[in-house]
């Protein structure tokens, strides 16, 4: 699941700048899964009316099924707090 790219097929920028760069994603990792908690926890107890049980287990199975999603998009998010993409660079060949 961690696997990725050395670096990018268009502009050619290297993915991984420092070694273990990606480590400060774990913050927006836990951000993300703190507002898909919320959001699910919101809509199955408040709207739904689901008792606790049931409304911890199905958030327990969201965050389960979209741990795959939330751990490339902070990794994607991360990077992109330190490198802004320019739509006019073009990898050299």
């Amino acid at each position: 699941m961690a696997k990725m790219p050395e670096c990018c097929e268009v502009c050619g920028q290297k993915y991984e700048l420092e070694p273990s760069f990606y480590y400060g994603s774990m913050y927006v990792s836990y951000a993300f899964s703190v507002a898909i908690f919320v959001a699910v926890f919101i809509i199955s107890k408040l709207f739904l009316g689901l008792d606790i049980w049931t409304t911890l287990a199905i958030l327990g199975v969201v965050l389960l099924v979209v741990s795959p999603w939330v751990f490339r998009l902070s990794r994607a998010t991360w990077i992109n707090l330190f490198v802004k993409f320019d739509p006019q660079v073009q990898k050299k060949r």
